[in-house]
């Protein structure tokens, strides 16, 4: 009798998946800038995405083509193979596997038979049905609320729900030592799912009786086929405990050589007792391969009667590859909006603008909609977040592309350092080819602010991008502005230390010709007043108003702006307070608008000068952060109605 000799395809893969995690972690420690996104191939996450592109017509930020891709491969490969993530790449069943072991060690690991096996198993269907709902109906991944390696590998990350994946990583875990399999068997939704595609049948059944019901007029919500393919689902797993026609690939043993050793038997991760069968067709049967190994008698454990030990692992490698090309060369919209009627799509026409790198993700793909939606003729936009391009449908007879792409341009005014007093101002006007999205905007400040006498800048649109530079003419002349702009790179700091930005700003018109400035017109010029009404503040008349001035230099500083809107939160927990705004006269000043008589200007002062600013966050949530404003002039009431 041979020696057992050992699955090298599978060890292989199952160790090369936990290698590239631990480099992933370990990088997290070493790299400031690198961000690890564990989820990133999660076949799963993929099905739950792609549900979820096809209800709501869009694709939220954690939902990429990666795992959509991922997921449709391993679909094919549970019909076509059979379930090969669940044997070969899976980190939860590689480790819930390895620490069987210490449970088998100890005598304690059980393998669950009989009525309790078979009930047991609605769980995973419940979890399944579960995690799509919510999916479906918040455009984000559900699953990372619980999921024992999501929370383990990201430290029980911001999208973790911390209960919720501190009962499921212990019963993982616990379950695994003294319960051969109790995640794989009992409660993963992968395995709903991978057991519903290997009754590939009863899901396209439902799939087409549902749109067949859909192109009648019935109007049926997709949570009714979801329903159905999770009960058919549990049903023909419990009864049959056997796989449907698919997949056409299994294990078979031949009677004739079988010496009745029972070694594949002890060696099954999923405690399937391989010699009472002739044709494995078992529904947790993974297709690893184990039992091929632990025979020792040749040919007669193989894979459809032939020796293929190598398949199930090549059929992994080409599946995953097969995954990461369609990801690679096909883009799916983030979000695919139409509000113009049928008529007018009929006839709409199309423009894209692509480098629009301030279009990132499904908030700033959908930001960038709503901005759209208000501009006259555009009828819908899609977005593609990957390669930064947008396509907008608009009609022609009411706006061109010129006027599209002067609606998607952003023009801005960005104070750099505040001039003293007797400083020279000097403007001069030039166009600049490559400055489009407000990203390119952010670079250019990071570039100017590190030049001394740059003092300022405004763009405004236009084929190129029409600027205007203020600066020092005693320190800078024009040809070494132009010569700043047209720098191949920018390094600046950021929280994670400090970044390189590679750029390709190219001045293609400039007017040498120097425009004295006067200080406080470049200030009022420059200066981005902020407003914010809230507590009802339009419910209210003038004459029931009170406005409280007050000096606020930093509103000059452009660093402090996103720290105005945590004090305008911590001021509206007074419902007496109902606007902050802040304002350029003689000096820059912050305005507190309120209710006459129901709050003094000593408190609303107090208010201001706490060195903890506490808000409310929309849900309900109470925060705080320190104060980073220094008021140390008092106010006054800057006017009485």
């Amino acid at each position: 009798m041979a020696a057992k000799k050992k699955n090298y395809y599978r060890i292989i893969l199952q160790t090369s998946v936990f290698l590239l995690l631990a480099y992933m972690v370990i990088r997290l420690f070493v790299d400031g800038t690198y961000f690890a996104d564990f989820e990133a191939y999660c076949p799963f996450g993929g099905m739950l995405a792609l549900t979820s592109f096809l209800e709501n017509n869009s694709l939220a930020c954690s939902m990429t083509e990666n795992q959509i891709f991922m997921g449709i491969a391993l679909a094919l490969g549970v019909v076509a193979v059979g379930k090969l993530f669940c044997s070969f790449i899976c980190p939860i069943g590689t480790f819930t596997e390895w620490l069987g072991k210490i449970g088998d060690r100890f005598k304690v690991r059980y393998t669950l038979k009989g009525l309790t096996d078979r009930s047991l198993r609605i769980l995973k269907y419940g979890l399944l049905f579960i995690t799509v709902y919510y999916t479906v109906g918040s455009s984000e991944l559900f699953c990372k609320e619980y999921d024992p390696y999501y929370a383990a590998f990201t430290g029980f990350g911001h999208d973790v729900v911390f209960w919720m994946a501190i009962i499921t990583l212990s019963i993982t875990i616990l379950g695994s030592i003294f319960i051969r399999q109790f995640w794989c068997k009992y409660l993963c939704p992968l395995g709903a799912v991978t057991n519903i595609f290997a009754f590939i049948p009863m899901f396209a059944g439902v799939l087409i009786i549902y749109l067949i019901l859909l192109k009648t007029g019935l109007e049926i919500s997709w949570v009714w086929p979801l329903a159905a393919v999770s009960v058919f689902g549990f049903l023909l797993e419990t009864t049959r405990l056997r796989t449907w026609l698919f997949p056409p690939f299994k294990i078979t043993r031949s009677v004739h050589s079988c010496t009745d050793c029972k070694l594949c038997d002890k060696q099954c991760p999923m405690g399937i007792q391989i010699s009472s069968y002739e044709v494995v067709d078992h529904i947790d049967c993974h297709l690893c391969g184990d039992c091929l190994y632990a025979c020792p008698v040749n040919e007669t454990i193989q894979i459809n009667k032939k020796e293929r030990r190598w398949l199930p692992a090549t059929a992994t490698l080409s599946l995953v590859v097969l995954g990461l090309l369609l990801a690679l060369n096909i883009e799916l919209p983030t979000i695919n909006l139409r509000w113009g009627n049928d008529m007018q799509m009929q006839t709409a026409g199309i423009f894209s603008q692509s480098g629009l790198k301030n279009v990132k993700c499904y908030g700033s793909a959908t930001s960038f909609a709503s901005k759209m939606k208000r501009v006259p003729g555009v009828l819908g936009v899609e977005a593609y977040v990957k390669s930064h391009t947008v396509k907008i449908f608009y009609d022609p007879d009411r706006i061109d592309e010129r006027g599209l792409k002067r609606a998607i341009f952003t023009p801005s005014r960005t104070l750099l350092k505040s001039p003293p007093p007797l400083a020279q101002i000097s403007a001069i006007r030039l166009k600049i080819d490559h400055l489009f999205d407000t990203y390119d905007t952010y670079y250019l400040t990071q570039l100017l602010k590190q030049s001394n006498g740059i003092w300022g800048f405004q763009t405004q649109y236009g084929e190129p991008v029409e600027a205007e530079i203020y600066f020092d003419p005693a320190k800078l002349s024009t040809d070494r502005i132009k010569a700043i702009i047209q720098s191949p790179e920018v390094t600046y700091k950021t929280r994670n230390g400090s970044v390189t930005q590679e750029l390709d700003f190219s001045v293609a018109e400039m007017d040498d010709t120097m425009h004295p400035v006067e200080r406080d017109d470049f200030i009022r010029k420059m200066f981005s007043p902020f407003n914010l009404p809230f507590n009802d503040y339009k419910k209210y008349t003038a004459e029931q108003l009170e406005v409280y001035q007050v000096p606020f230099k930093q509103a000059m500083n452009p660093r402090y702006r996103r720290e105005f809107q945590f004090l305008a939160a911590h001021l509206s927990l007074d419902s007496s307070i109902v606007r902050f705004e802040t304002t350029y006269t003689d000096q820059p000043y912050a305005r507190i608008y309120y209710v006459k008589g129901r709050i003094t200007e000593d408190q609303i002062w107090q208010m201001l000068k706490q060195d903890t600013l506490h808000f409310m966050y929309r849900g309900g949530k109470m925060g705080s952060k320190k104060n980073v404003f220094h008021f140390s002039e008092k106010g006054m009431v800057l006017s009485r109605k």
